[in-house]
């Protein structure tokens, strides 16, 4: 078995942050530090050195790092080939971030029942950044997110085209007009998804290419759980920006109802995501052919 303090080295030299470290391999400061002296003694050679503010590697650290990469992606392809010649039941790990959960769920368990019955599989709710990095050590076997991938490393395909809209009670003063600004908007109270959420983060990029900026609107909180917007937003403490297809049905029943803004189009698509070698695994294929 993998060294797990190998996976915090990589992680760290990637980052070159102790902090941030900490944070995507869900462990504390002080633990980063341990993994990382504790690889240093059992060597005999220094990994890293502070430059000032900025942490740099050693040529030694350079080489340790290289092979530990190497050691992780044997183990890897032993696990893997162990799999296939076993032929046993089968268990896999995927991530998806909030807001695509309600669009890719339903669809995907309906696969799972059709073609995979004998597989089983556990759904791990996240935002982009921690998905890419269980991506990046074979943590999630695939994964599905909101929003134009953030990077090359993984093979992705557009499973779905999704629209962001602003949603309010139909209580609410703007509800009542055929169409409104995003001036208008700016003297409301606005409940947003975190700051990590790829939908505030679409809806920032929007802002800012457009010479506006998120910091002119009354933010009043920021949660992380779409149903407790929807529901606070149905309660009348303020308004929210969502995607369309989450809140369809309580539009059609009547409890929310979406804003028209004037000039205002945002889309996005829904991404499958997943390693190069992956890209002909049969389970990749049927997700993609949803």
């Amino acid at each position: 078995m993998i060294n797990d303090k190998l996976y915090t080295l990589i992680v760290l030299a990637r980052e070159k942050n102790y902090t941030k470290t900490a944070e995507l391999r869900n462990i504390t400061q002080p633990a980063v530090t341990q993994h990382i002296q504790s690889l240093e003694n059992h060597f005999g050679i220094k990994i890293f050195i502070k430059k000032g503010k900025e942490l740099v590697i050693t040529p030694e650290g350079e080489t340790l790092i290289k092979e530990a990469r190497k050691l992780i992606s044997i183990d890897k392809r032993i696990k893997e080939k162990l799999a296939r010649e076993l032929d046993e039941f089968k268990s896999i790990d995927i991530g998806i971030t909030l807001t695509a959960s309600n669009h890719i769920i339903p669809k995907m368990v309906q696969v799972f029942k059709d073609k995979f019955p004998n597989i089983t599989y556990s759904v791990h709710t996240t935002n982009v950044k921690n998905i890419y990095e269980k991506l990046r050590f074979d943590e999630f076997e695939f994964a599905v997110i909101d929003g134009t991938p953030p990077t090359q490393e993984f093979e992705s395909a557009l499973l779905e085209k999704d629209e962001l809209i602003f949603i309010a009670s139909p209580n609410h003063p703007l509800a009542q007009k055929k169409e409104i600004t995003l001036v208008d908007l700016k003297k409301e109270k606005m409940i947003l998804r975190d700051k990590n959420a790829n939908t505030r983060i679409v809806f920032e990029n929007y802002l800012l290419n457009h010479f506006e900026n998120i910091d002119e609107f009354d933010i009043i909180l920021e949660i992380e759980s779409t149903s407790l917007i929807k529901q606070l937003v149905i309660k009348g403490h303020g308004i929210s920006i969502m995607s369309r297809v989450i809140c369809e049905r309580l539009i059609e029943q009547g409890v929310l109802t979406a804003l028209n803004v004037k000039n205002f189009r945002l889309e996005r698509g829904i991404y499958l995501i997943y390693p190069k070698q992956r890209e002909n695994d049969t389970i990749i294929q049927s997700i993609i052919k949803l």
